[in-house]
């Protein structure tokens, strides 16, 4: 297998912990018993992942060490996504940095209490503490259900497509993330597969990839996918 370009480093230790959890979660190594990762077991990362949360920072034995593992467990195409989701973990910092710059608004007395009660029952010390460091769950929570929202919903547009017809929403969305590279496209790897073995099996890992890579590019570059050209899937199930 490739080497990967991506090396793991103790800064991004902790985010790369969450991909992989994420990961985890989600269907998709599941449903790939050909993948890599089956050689060294979901169970064991999972365990992995775990205790080496518990490590505050690690060494530069440990990273090349965890580096290792990974490598022999990880396809090119899950690389990837991990750089892209480490990039747009950068991105939103250096944005929050950007914007830390104090500012007022304007609530209702409603409002007010409620922030000052939610305060209060934190333990923050001011209302901006209360909103940067206690939400955190809250809003990771939301944005779970939002992209399973989002998830049903772009299987749903997808359903009506022939094979053919989501090959070409596909192969139209790739053409488009060659000229803006910032788009995930995970789907590329999915569709070479497809066209060596079509089947309904790599049909359907077509289609996750490319609804993966729909939401990631809504969650972390806020692209909605309304907005990207080759998704016009009514238009083209409706012209079939």
């Amino acid at each position: 297998m490739p080497r990967p370009r991506y090396q793991l480093n103790a800064d991004d230790w902790f985010d790369c912990l969450d991909w992989l959890d994420y990961q985890l979660q989600q269907p998709n190594w599941l449903s790939e018993p050909d993948h890599p990762i089956h050689r060294f077991g979901l169970s064991t990362l999972k365990e992995c992942v775990v205790q080496w949360r518990d490590i505050e920072r690690p060494t530069k034995d440990l990273c090349q060490s965890t580096q290792t593992i990974l490598e022999e467990s990880l396809t090119m195409d899950d690389w990837g996504r991990l750089r892209k989701s480490l990039s747009a973990r950068k991105r939103r910092r250096r944005e929050r940095q950007r914007h830390s710059k104090a500012m007022n608004i304007t609530l209702t007395p409603a409002a007010h209490e409620a922030l000052q009660e939610f305060r209060t029952l934190s333990g923050a010390a001011t209302f901006s503490d209360a909103l940067e460091n206690h939400l955190t769950q809250a809003l990771a929570e939301l944005r779970i259900q939002h992209e399973r929202q989002l998830t049903d919903e772009l299987k749903a547009k997808l359903a009506p497509l022939k094979a053919s017809e989501l090959i070409r929403e596909v192969e139209k969305y790739l053409e488009l993330a060659q000229t803006r590279r910032s788009l995930a496209n995970s789907c590329k790897i999915a569709h070479q597969l497809f066209i060596k073995r079509p089947d309904r099996d790599s049909l359907r890992l077509v289609r996750d990839r490319f609804i993966e890579d729909l939401i990631w590019n809504e969650s972390h570059l806020k692209i909605a996918h309304s907005q990207l050209v080759p998704l016009k899937v009514k238009d083209v199930a409706s012209q079939s």
